[in-house]
């Protein structure tokens, strides 16, 4: 006798106070999950990578930042800066100095650079976790293209409430930008990196279509293949077809070599994030990233598995981002010794390639936007002595 697992339908269908309680049959075919190495490579390993902590909340150890509260408190948090003005404002100009500073003083071997990570928003598959639970999203519902109504892939689009979180985190740059003199401090993102997903080019999009990617000189967004989350099984993280994808999002740049289709995904293994090689190619992105570009400021819109490992990679403690959150981090990159005399680190690009004037946001004149709280515990300035990195 097979047994079932209830499970609530969306609730777009049906309010919790009436919930009609349905099933999906143990019956249903659905593929063993076997788990696996997905783009093995062989590429050694560049740099070492440290944080530096002091700047930012999120990169304190967890003893001194919670991270579900920092999560729950997000939109006052100024992204985390821990630097103030005597105003109680976030100081963006001291932060600049100081990694500028910090650059000024490296080794020819070292190099810091500021990563904007920014999770996608809420996609269908998000949805359908939150609508039915994690464990039965693993056990009956992921390696479905569709349940209930949500269309779960290949490559969903964001849903409603997804669109509206990354316009929400549009509106705290744009806080920081027309209040805080985030622009004057020279801290926007130089250069745009993205997964080659609909959900994190459509974050991006809503998040900074009003800011820099409605310029006539508006930066391009480099898609990398690397960049995309936890490989296989999921028809959620099956990627799109690429030409659909450009012609949907025009202003990305697609990686040199990228397949049109996706020759990567299949739906029998899931990509084993703890076995390393998903840790190895985002390392290859970041490595990448301090390699070839001399720009600072550098955004990466992607997923929550890749950004785990990102975070893992160059040393951060571990922090769950939720739905289209971003959170700053300071990076030290030294080549290792056996690169120290074969590689030649780009020279450092200073200011924007784009042309961008301070403005006054429409979408800021709502009340939950017209400004960012000052630290409630009064901090100007925080040193935490002992956490240079």
């Amino acid at each position: 006798m097979s047994t079932q697992i209830p499970v609530p339908p969306p609730a777009e269908a049906a309010t919790a106070a009436t919930a009609k309680v349905e099933f999906i049959p143990d019956d249903h075919p659905i593929l063993e999950k076997k788990y696996g190495p997905y783009l093995v490579s062989d590429r050694r390993p560049i740099f070492q990578y440290s944080v530096v902590r002091n700047l930012f909340l999120q990169s304190l150890p967890e003893y001194l930042v919670d991270q579900n509260e920092f999560n729950a408190h997000y939109f006052s948090k100024n992204f985390g800066l821990m630097l103030y003005t005597d105003d109680e404002k976030p100081d963006w100009k001291a932060f600049v100095d100081k990694v500028n500073e910090l650059n000024d003083n490296a080794e020819p071997d070292e190099v810091y650079k500021v990563l904007y990570l920014a999770r996608h928003g809420q996609g269908p598959h998000n949805e359908a976790i939150e609508l039915y639970t994690h464990a039965v999203w693993e056990a009956k519902i992921g390696m479905r293209k569709e349940y209930n109504g949500l269309i779960l892939g290949p490559d969903p689009d964001l849903t409603e409430k997804g669109k509206n979180e990354a316009l929400s985190i549009g509106n705290i740059w744009k806080t920081q930008l027309q209040h805080h003199s985030l622009f004057e401090a020279g801290a926007l993102p130089q250069k745009f990196y993205a997964s080659p997903f609909t959900r994190a080019l459509r974050t991006l999009e809503l998040t900074w279509q009003d800011i820099v990617l409605d310029l006539p000189d508006a930066p391009r967004v480099k898609i990398r293949e690397n960049l995309r989350e936890t490989i296989g099984y999921h028809w959620c993280d099956q990627r799109g077809v690429m030409k659909e994808v450009k012609a949907k999002f025009p202003w990305i740049d697609l990686e040199e070599g990228m397949h049109d289709e996706d020759k990567i995904w299949t739906p029998h293994t899931r990509e084993d994030e703890m076995g390393g090689s998903m840790d190895n190619r985002l390392r290859e992105v970041i490595d990448d990233i301090f390699l070839e570009d001399g720009e600072t400021f550098i955004s990466i819109t992607a997923h929550s598995g890749c950004l785990r490992c990102v975070l893992r990679v160059v040393g951060h403690r571990l922090f769950g981002l939720e739905t289209s959150r971003m959170i700053p981090v300071v990076v030290k990159a030294k080549l290792l010794p056996e690169f120290k005399d074969k590689v030649k680190l780009p020279e450092r690009v200073k200011g924007l390639p784009y042309d961008y004037t301070p403005k006054n946001y429409e979408s800021l004149k709502r009340k939950e936007f017209d400004g960012t709280p000052p630290p409630t515990n009064g901090t100007k300035k925080v040193q935490i002595d002992g956490l240079d990195h």
